[in-house]
């Protein structure tokens, strides 16, 4: 008896470690696939900063939730470093109304960190509507980047 209990509490324990992995082996190797890797990336040539805008872009309207909010948080971080364009405008307000609040938070970040006032709008009508607090939280901080720099703006001219 003893020993069919501890067997029952091996086994317990070995699933719920195994449940413990955020992505199943066919996400890692899509998300892999897709070039989205923890694992250091093997340095080859540099990559075309144009080629992998459009390519980020491409992947705001991936089918993996996962993949497109790593798509914002990148334009997000592209932005922030000053590598700004002007075709991620509209890709991002379309992200918008993604049906993952991850997705959309990071979206608003990657707005905030555009630094683009027509992004005010949007946002604003988004807001409204949204009631995850993921997305508000990351809303609200973009609102004020956005109200911070117009503000700035203002005062410069």
């Amino acid at each position: 008896m003893p020993l069919i209990i501890f067997v029952v509490i091996v086994l317990a324990i070995l699933w719920w470690l195994k449940s413990q992995r955020a992505l199943s082996r066919n996400e890692r190797l899509y998300l892999k696939r897709r070039g989205y890797s923890d694992e250091p990336a093997d340095v080859g040539p540099p990559v075309d900063p144009d080629s992998q805008l459009v390519s980020l872009i491409g992947s705001l309207s991936d089918i993996s939730p996962y993949s497109r909010q790593r798509a914002a948080e990148e334009l997000s971080r592209m932005c922030a470093h000053g590598r700004r364009d002007a075709r991620m405008f509209p890709c991002l307000v379309a992200a918008l109304d993604d049906n993952e609040a991850s997705v959309r938070g990071a979206v608003a970040t990657a707005l905030g960190n555009l630094a683009d006032p027509r992004a005010v709008e949007p946002l604003t009508l988004q807001l409204e509507v949204d009631e995850s607090i993921l997305f508000r939280t990351a809303a609200l901080e973009a609102l004020e980047k956005l109200r911070i720099g117009t503000v700035a703006d203002r005062d410069m001219a």
